[in-house]
């Protein structure tokens, strides 16, 4: 019986990767949280030996911590992107782990990173960096000059799902002169003025209100508002991950 085309572990899909991560080690059931830890360990082990340390993108589960990330550091130096939900994260470990990942060019995480020095290192450690992802309840002026004033350089920025002020968004347009993408969809806000509109007229993509209404999309500030057909989803439900923001931050 003839074997099948072998494929590299490379070309594994990154939503697969981390849904086989979590299903492997699943907070919850009968594994302790050592062993859990263990667990995912020696999955990115496998899938960095198999890979020749050549992953270029991680979605690491919730459950994932610093260790991971320094573990992903030492095996994949060339990492261009990661995902990282956990909200415990010390400081000092993130740096060093982002000190090995010097070709890293975006990354996912949750809004307890939003520091100044950890950003600026982050930005000082990759200089191909340009794409931030955060998962944060409320954005204000403060927060938005953290991001800006550390990763001046970012062309595509999204916090969807959060609650931003109309200052926080103007300091976005007005300071990160390469962004061309923004993405502050899914929430509700009055602070989409006109003033904020005619700044974001030089973006390639501003995403901003999709809204939905019992599971159905009805509007996208990309797209234009009453203009999806449930037939013919629009760009916007296809490439910007609908779905995940139904399922709401982690």
């Amino acid at each position: 019986m003839a074997m099948p085309p072998s494929r590299s572990w490379a070309e594994l899909q990154h939503d697969l990767l981390v849904s086989i991560m979590t299903r492997a080690a699943r907070p919850g059931h009968s594994s302790s949280r050592v062993s859990v830890h263990a667990a995912l360990v020696g999955i990115l082990e496998v899938a960095a030996k198999l890979a020749e340390g050549r992953i270029e993108a991680v979605l690491l589960p919730e459950f994932a911590d610093e260790d991971h990330l320094l573990f992903l550091a030492e095996r994949c130096p060339n990492l261009h992107y990661f995902s990282l939900p956990s909200t415990c994260m010390t400081y000092d470990q993130f740096c060093k782990a982002i000190g090995g990942l010097q070709s890293l060019k975006g990354m996912a995480v949750d809004e307890s990173l939003i520091n100044y020095d950890v950003l600026l290192h982050v930005h000082q450690c990759c200089p191909d960096f340009v794409e931030l992802k955060v998962s944060a309840l409320y954005v204000d002026e403060e927060m938005a000059s953290v991001i800006c004033n550390s990763l001046p350089r970012l062309k595509k920025l999204e916090i969807p799902s959060c609650d931003m002020s109309s200052a926080a968004i103007i300091r976005f347009l007005d300071c990160l002169e390469q962004l061309e993408h923004l993405d502050i969809s899914g929430y509700e806000t009055s602070a989409i003025s006109s003033p904020v509109l005619e700044k974001a007229s030089r973006l390639k993509v501003f995403l901003w209100n999709s809204k939905f209404e019992l599971g159905e999309f009805m509007d996208c500030s990309n797209c234009g508002e009453h203009n999806i057909n449930p037939q013919e989803p629009c760009k916007c439900m296809m490439e910007h991950k609908v779905m995940d923001w139904l399922a709401g931050p982690s």
